[in-house]
């Protein structure tokens, strides 16, 4: 369950999902849209800016010159100008949702070699001056940047906030928050769009980035990173990763540009031609440059694209000087109402040109209306360097950032001297702020609450109780488990974790129970990376074998409900402890010791032909190697989740058990490898694919300690699962696995009606995999062995895979009111086994843009 990774977002709007209700805004929100056309010949005319007048607020009516704008900012006239034409104005009614159609009078306006009329024609590429126009401006777009240089370098100052918006004076009049009326001393109001915001986060990076063309090449070094926000109730550098996922620097040069975890469409991709419409504006004067205004929307308003404006030398370079662009307001893009993207650049010593003014905002939001948050990013760029070759140690290892030591404990003497904008009076008074807000009562109940519904757990100072998900679960075999279980909170050690929990179940009348201890071996907090560490488990549980869960626990109340028959469980007994490190490079290991005593529960038996076991007992050592490329995490309050990005992630772990000591039963050795990979296939959307190898070496070895395939008897859709395999059906002493999943982001339901306006997105699965029970791990052929389990009148349901491999396909709907998704599940082969189903829905919930 993914809800770890909107978690920041949730908190930062604290103020607003704690208070704040509909009503208020709906009282003076103001809906406008109508259609521009031309006065004479009664055409409609695309890029025409609508703007209320006084207010920087506004949009632009696209190809069939329509529009639409809604705000609670309005003045009571709004304005419609274009190039070539006479500007109009009209009144409107502040709060009311009404149509505004504006007729413009044309002007005749001759630009160089380019002549602007109003002709009724369908738009094409061929015969299309704007599209030779881009098709000139991606020919030449290598020459332009920097990366044809054999070697760069530069400094880079990096700025990102957050800030609560849409704060009205019914809201900040609210009784709930009377004590908290001094932070509305910190508002100021957005340049961009008008709106009133209050920051409540703020980021700021100084780097050093050197570039290599070959071997190609480039490092960041992180020299002070400066962060302030609520650090008791987030976890920071988790806040930094996504901040740094979300806001990923933007290069219009690249065929796609990755933004809020999405891929959008360059306007500069070689496939721009098919995905956008362009139409030439007019020519101005940039920065002392003769351009061209070239303005570009999709051909379909609801793709992972952009609409804007490219400013473009009127030369032979054909470059781009100055990029301004956003989303359209149909996008299928989740919590965002807008994203602007403000960029320019600038010719140094004839080379190329180089990024000066790189400004991001997005204007995030649950809902249309209501408080939201505004998210800027802003980069500035110093002491540029062309061809000034460094040693190889500076462009070599695998990450590309590079932090210092103490990046994180610069004084404010360094931020003083290196900052290369300063900070606004509203930016320093974030410090003083947050700090005042904290120690206000009311915000720390409020807090509780969020957090408790956020990341399910409840802080009593040192202890935080929970997760109260798990509270309640039961199963057929043990029937109704109540538990209550906790964890030491950071402010009883940001080194040390304890944690534990007791359990009972209701049918099987035991108790189950757990307690860990981890220790942060590099004298840095637990949560922060990188990672060293030591943790110790004593667990005394139940699992049903076969069931593996992914960020999430499964003791989730949700996950009690099952399919089918699920009456066979292993009790065990086990005692952990694990050797953490992460090495750097995206390297990691992670050693372990494993002493494990299972015995059956519910219908399951340790049956041999003569005789039968209470328990099979194991002892293990394990080595897992992790090798995970510029890898970044969201550190969430239970798990620790990656952040996925283009780069592989491979993963080779080796496991011997050994007979007699600490009274083992069985000597075998295990060695699996994985290796998972995202592929981008913009604008198609992106691709999961997964390869896993495993085998076991031994003979004689019980099912239990085979590879018990992993199966899904829930009704929540697992993606690592076969979903329609059931526990302990098929077992296997070697394997090979494919998954792949592909998710077309909308990309063709935005073209259906219907899915268009639901905004659902499209995605198909596969999972196979082919293996083999060697004869001498197989009962069924090797006489002595442990019996697979079979139901209450002796008929088997314990199978080996033959020469089929095991296949399942699934076509899903994502996207259904933003966080969910539903599958359709087939299941191809092993059709006769008994007890299973060849199609099955299932669900899963999901937080994503």
């Amino acid at each position: 369950m993914k809800i770890d990774r909107f978690k920041y977002i949730l908190i930062a709007s604290f103020l607003g999902l704690a208070f704040a209700n509909n009503d208020a805004f709906a009282q003076t929100m103001t809906r406008v849209r109508g259609k521009v056309i031309d006065a004479n010949t009664k055409e409609p005319l695309p890029f025409v800016s609508i703007v209320f007048t006084g207010k920087n607020i506004g949009t632009i009516t696209d190809y069939n010159g329509a529009y639409s704008i809604e705000t609670l900012w309005a003045s009571d006239e709004l304005q419609a100008s274009y190039l070539g034409y006479n500007s109009q104005e009209k009144g409107i009614v502040v709060g009311d949702n009404q149509v505004v159609d504006f007729q413009l009078k044309s002007k005749s306006i001759d630009l160089d070699e380019y002549e602007i009329k109003a002709k009724k024609i369908r738009y094409r590429n061929k015969d299309n001056l704007a599209v030779d126009l881009i098709k000139k401006v991606i020919e030449n777009k290598d020459k332009n940047r920097k990366e044809k240089l054999d070697y760069y370098e530069y400094d880079k100052y990096e700025k990102v906030e957050f800030d609560l918006n849409n704060i009205t004076e019914e809201f900040k009049n609210k009784k709930a928050l009377k004590k908290f009326q001094f932070v509305f001393d910190y508002m100021d109001t957005s340049e961009v769009n008008g709106k009133p915001y209050l920051p409540v986060f703020l980021k700021e990076t100084i780097s050093k980035v050197y570039y290599r063309k070959s071997p190609s090449s480039q490092k960041e070094y992180i020299d002070g990173t400066n962060m302030v926000g609520f650090k008791e109730y987030l976890d920071n550098e988790g806040v930094s990763f996504m901040v740094d996922n979300l806001y990923q620097d933007i290069d219009i040069n690249d065929n796609n540009i990755t933004l809020i975890t999405n891929q959008f469409v360059s306007p500069l991709s070689s496939i721009a031609p098919n995905i956008y419409k362009f139409h030439i504006i007019d020519t101005l004067d940039v920065n002392g440059y003769n351009c061209i205004n070239l303005a570009f929307q999709p051909r379909n308003k609801l793709d992972f694209a952009f609409k804007g404006n490219l400013y473009i030398t009127n030369d032979s370079s054909y470059a781009v000087i100055k990029a301004d662009m956003r989303v359209t307001e149909d996008i299928n893009l989740n919590f965002v109402n807008d994203l602007q993207i403000s960029q320019e650049f600038e010719n140094v010593n004839n080379e190329c040109w180089i990024l000066v003014k790189d400004n991001l905002i997005v204007d995030f939001n649950i809902g249309k209306s209501g408080i939201g948050m505004f998210g800027r990013k802003s980069n500035s760029y110093a002491n540029y360097q062309f061809n000034h070759q460094r040693n190889d140690t500076v462009y070599g290892g695998v990450e590309n950032a590079i932090k210092a030591l103490d990046y994180t404990n610069r004084d404010d003497a360094f931020w003083e001297a290196n900052r290369m904008t300063k900070l606004s009076t509203q930016e320093k008074g974030i410090y003083t702020m947050i700090d005042s807000v904290q120690n206000v009562p009311a915000f720390k109940r409020t807090m509780d609450v969020v957090m408790l519904l956020v990341a399910g757990y409840w802080n009593f100072g040192n202890l935080d109780v929970g997760p109260v998900s798990t509270f309640y679960s039961f199963n057929d075999v043990e029937g109704f488990r109540l538990r209550v279980g906790g964890r030491t909170s950071d402010k009883f050690s940001e080194r040390l974790r304890l944690e534990g929990y007791v359990l009972y179940g209701f049918d099987d009348k035991r108790y189950k129970y757990s307690g860990s201890a981890t220790w942060s071996l590099n004298k840095r907090p637990i949560k922060e990376n990188p990672r060293h560490s030591l943790m110790a488990m004593y667990q005394v549980e139940t699992n049903f074998p076969g069931m593996e869960m992914q960020f999430i626990n499964e003791d989730n109340f949700l996950l009690s409900f099952k399919r089918g028959i699920a009456d066979k469980i292993l009790y065990y007994k086990m005692y952990k402890l694990e050797h953490y490190r992460d090495w750097g490079n995206g390297f990691s290991t992670a050693v372990g010791f494993k002493h494990i005593s299972q015995e059956p529960g519910g219908t399951l038996r340790f049956d041999y032909e003569d005789h039968s076991l209470s328990e099979i007992v194991s002892t293990e050592f394990s080595a897992i190697f992790r090798f995970a490329p510029n890898e970044k995490f969201y550190q969430g309050m239970n798990y620790k989740i990656p952040i996925i990005t283009k780069y592989p992630i491979f993963h080779l772990s080796y496991t011997q058990g050994i007979s007699g000591l600490l009274n083992a039963d069985h000597s075998y050795s295990k060695l699996s490898f994985n290796v998972f990979k995202r592929i981008y296939v913009s604008p198609f959307g992106f691709t999961n694919f997964e390869f896993e190898a495993s085998k076991v070496f031994g003979s004689g070895i019980p099912f239990p300690l085979l590879y018990v395939h992993r199966a899904n008897q829930t009704y929540s859709y697992q993606l690592r699962s076969y979903n329609l395999m059931n526990f302990l059906e098929l077992v296997s002493d070697e394997y090979v696995a494919v998954f792949v999943e592909h998710h077309f982001n909308g990309f063709l339901f935005n073209k259906i009606p219907l899915f268009k306006r639901l905004k659902f997105r499209e995605i198909l699965s596969f999972k196979a995999i082919n293996g083999n029970l060697s004869a001498k791990n197989n009962p069924n052929l090797t006489e002595g062995l442990m019996l697979f389990p079979t139901d209450s009148e002796g008929n088997p349901t314990t199978f080996t895979l033959t020469e089929d491999p095991y296949i399942e396909v699934s076509a899903g709907i994502g996207n259904i009111f933003k966080v969910f998704r539903v599958d359709l599940v087939k299941r191809v082969t092993y059709l006769n086994n008994p007890g299973v189903s060849e199609f099955g829905i299932r669900a899963r919930f999901k937080v994503d843009f």
